[in-house]
Formats: C-alpha cells, sequence, structure tokens
C-alpha cells in the first residue's frame, strides 16, 4: 500500500494546479478571440515535462514530482516513472532520489539547503531526455514575527475571522515570500448518543426482546473528532514597496464565524518561504493564470516559464520550478469566544432525524428487515427507538452527525494542546 504524507498532498495539488493551467492558458490563447461556442480539443497538443520541486533550510528528504500535460478532455496527468533525478550542491556533491511511487521522487538521504552553496535539478527521464535547472542560492532567513487573528467584517458584510501574519524586517535578499498553511480543527458530532443498536439473529417481531436488534454502547471515540485540511491557493507576498521590509497584517486566510471549523476550537500552522525574485515571479504568473477572471480574458501573459530547460532542446518548454527557500513556521490555537463575539452566527449542522415506521402496506416482520438493512448497511447513525401504540419508531441521523469519524480522525494530533 502506498502512503503519502501531508507535504506530498500539498505537492501533488500544486502540480495538478500547474497542468490545469497550462492547459487552460493554451485554450485562452487559442480562442480569446472566439465569440461562438466551441468544444475544447487541443489538436496540436504537446507533451511536457511537469517538475514540481520545493528544497528548504530543512533538514528532511526532500521530494520532487514528475508528470506530464495532458489534454483537456483527458481524466489527468500521467506520473512519469524510472527518471534518474538528483540535486548538486555547489557542481560536485549529489543527493540522490528514489522513485517511492510513481512520478514522486524522494531523497536517498536527508539534507538540507545551505546559504552560500549552488544547487541545481538535474533529471534523466527514462526515454534518455536531460533536464537542467538553473543554479539556486538559499535566499535569507527570515522568521514569522507572529500569526494572529482578529474579528473582522469583510468586504461581503460576513463576519469572520481573518488569519494575520506579521514578519521581522527582511535582509538582503529576503523581499519575496509564499505561505501554504495546515489547518486543524475540532469537530464534535452533535447527535453523538451513548447507544447504538446491532442486529441479534433472527428479526423478532416481539417489543420485549428488542425486535432483533441489541443496543450496545458506543465508543465515544466517535463523539469527538480532529479534521485536517491544507491551503489550496497561491499565497504570495513582496516588501519591496515598504521601507521597513516588513510583512505586515498579511491576511493568509478569512473564516466565516458559521464555518464548521469555528465551531469548537481550531488550530492553524503557517509556514513561511522566502523566494527569490525569478521565483516570486513564477508563482505570481501562476497565480494570475489560476484566477478564474483571468483564464478567459483577452490579454493572456503567454506560457508559464520557470526555471527548468532541456538540455538536448533548448526550445522545448518544461513546466514547473525548482524552487530553493528558506522556510520558517509558526503554529497557533484559538477557541471559538476567544476571537468571535456572543450572537455571532454560528455553525449549523444539517442535521434532520430520519423517522422509520411501518406503513400501512407492510407487515411487521417486513419493516424490520428494512430496518435491518440500514443498520447493517451502516450509511446512517442510529438516534433512538419510540414505541407509538406497540409500533415501533427507528430514528437515525446522517452519518456525520452521530460519528465524527466521518469528517476526521479521533487521535489528537501530537501538537494539539487544549
Amino acid at each position: 500500500m502506498m502512503i503519502v504524507d501531508l507535504n506530498t498532498r500539498v505537492a501533488y495539488r500544486k502540480v495538478d494546479l500547474l497542468i490545469k493551467v497550462l492547459v487552460l492558458s493554451m485554450i485562452c490563447i487559442i480562442f480569446s478571440r472566439c465569440v461562438e461556442p466551441f468544444e475544447a480539443e487541443l489538436e496540436d497538443f504537446e507533451n511536457y515535462l511537469v517538475v514540481n520541486s520545493t528544497v528548504t533550510n530543512e533538514v528532511k528528504h526532500h521530494q520532487v514530482l514528475l508528470s506530464r500535460t495532458f489534454k483537456f478532455e483527458e481524466d489527468g496527468p500521467v506520473k512519469e516513472e524510472n527518471a534518474a533525478v538528483k540535486v548538486i550542491e555547489n557542481g560536485s556533491v549529489e543527493y540522490l532520489f528514489e522513485e517511492t511511487s510513481p512520478g514522486l521522487y524522494q531523497s536517498v538521504q536527508e539534507f538540507a539547503i545551505v546559504a552560500g552553496r549552488e544547487y541545481q535539478l538535474s533529471i534523466k527521464t527514462a526515454n534518455g531526455k536531460s533536464y537542467i535547472s538553473e543554479k539556486e542560492n538559499l535566499p535569507d532567513e527570515v522568521p514569522i514575527q507572529e500569526v494572529s487573528t482578529r474579528r473582522i467584517v469583510n468586504d461581503d458584510n460576513e463576519i469572520g475571522v481573518a488569519i494575520i501574519v506579521n514578519t521581522f524586517g527582511a535582509n538582503g535578499n529576503s523581499n519575496y515570500y509564499r505561505y501554504e498553511y495546515e489547518e486543524t480543527y475540532r469537530y464534535n458530532a452533535p447527535f453523538w448518543r451513548q447507544y447504538d443498536i446491532e442486529v441479534n439473529g433472527e428479526i423478532v417481531p416481539d417489543p420485549f426482546i428488542n425486535y432483533g436488534f441489541d443496543l450496545v454502547e458506543r465508543s465515544e471515540e466517535l463523539k469527538t473528532c480532529y479534521v485536517t485540511s491544507f491551503s489550496n491557493s497561491i499565497l504570495i507576498n513582496n516588501t519591496n514597496n515598504l521601507e521597513e521590509g516588513k510583512v505586515v497584517s498579511f491576511l493568509l486566510n478569512f473564516i466565516k464565524a458559521d464555518d464548521i471549523r469555528l465551531e469548537d476550537r481550531y488550530s492553524i500552522l503557517v509556514r513561511q518561504f522566502v523566494q527569490n525574485l525569478e521565483t516570486h515571479a513564477f508563482y505570481e504568473q501562476l497565480k494570475t493564470f489560476s484566477e478564474s477572471e483571468s483564464l478567459f480574458s483577452q490579454v493572456q501573459p503567454g506560457f508559464i516559464t520557470g526555471n527548468i530547460v532541456s538540455e538536448s532542446n533548448k526550445n522545448e518548454p518544461v513546466v514547473g520550478i525548482f524552487e530553493v527557500s528558506s522556510i520558517t513556521e509558526n503554529r497557533i490555537f484559538f477557541n471559538r469566544e476567544d476571537v468571535l463575539e456572543e450572537g455571532d452566527p454560528g455553525y449549523v449542522e444539517p442535521c434532520e432525524v430520519i423517522t422509520m415506521k411501518e406503513s400501512m402496506r407492510e407487515t411487521l416482520t417486513d419493516f424490520l428487515e428494512r430496518v435491518r438493512i440500514v443498520v447493517v448497511g451502516n450509511s446512517l447513525s442510529y438516534h433512538s427507538l419510540l414505541l407509538d401504540f406497540d409500533k415501533p419508531e427507528f430514528n437515525f441521523v446522517p452519518k456525520s452527525c452521530g460519528d465524527c469519524t466521518e469528517y476526521g480522525k479521533s487521535a489528537p494530533p501530537d501538537f494539539w494542546k487544549d
């Protein structure tokens, strides 16, 4: 079974965005002057290599993701397999990568990017083509000064929580920033009940022996869970026009007051990447392409170029970039009441009680068989059993309303603090 860690999932999403943006940009360029409806088919489609790699000053197994562009009408990218991948330090020291799953290459040994040295990414594909990146240096590290929260009303008149980032003043070439975040929130199943039901042998239409069902203790682990998700947009900033070179009150994220993430307790881990000008320009161009208003405008910025070229054919486009960045992290926790005010809109779980009754056209045995199918199918969560003139009513709720594991994991993450 393939195991994919959290950082890899983020990288996969970045690759998908790169490829989707490339395909859409080609369509926009071709059809920007069209008025009549059209079906998007690229007859002159070119199969380009897509590279996604970020190496940092963290000591770890770094990763490179390789895939291929695909046609608009196709399901998704094809992973580039059986390539020889390495990162070269100062033209002599080599860090080799091995393919751990299709298209995913991980460094054999842990290493960190060191200031004052030059790094290149080298790729040789299975068909014998070679690709090389420009030589890159590690930008100066700039620590995150603070990640804070603020209750605000946004431009759409929505009340919510703003996640704000501040950094210390930049030094040297550290003027360009990219952000990713990992957010985790605690979720409490609103209709969790102490008891569940299980099928017990044959159906027995007798209320004194529970109609063939047993009441059993429901696990406390189904009551409270922890749900983790990741940023899925390009978050970049620069301090070129600021006198002190500080990032001040950068809005990283806005969460509406009635969002499920603010129902109880919330945590966010912010990762700040310091980039060079060329890498920042790449992400800026990618961000422009990815915004819906830009995708179909008549003015297109052209092919997104990175810092990787083909050694055998200088005219062959390569999608993606070899990013060398310094990185710092900061995690905060807060409860709903720490930021929001009493009376602010709260999350309302769409939990409706579903009642199953015996219809006039079926026998009690037939009805109990119908209930049995629901219980065995495990698509709903048991709520309660009522007797109305000796006729049973079984009440259920949507699975997520009685079982928090539909959303997340019951065990708190190692970093969690109450």
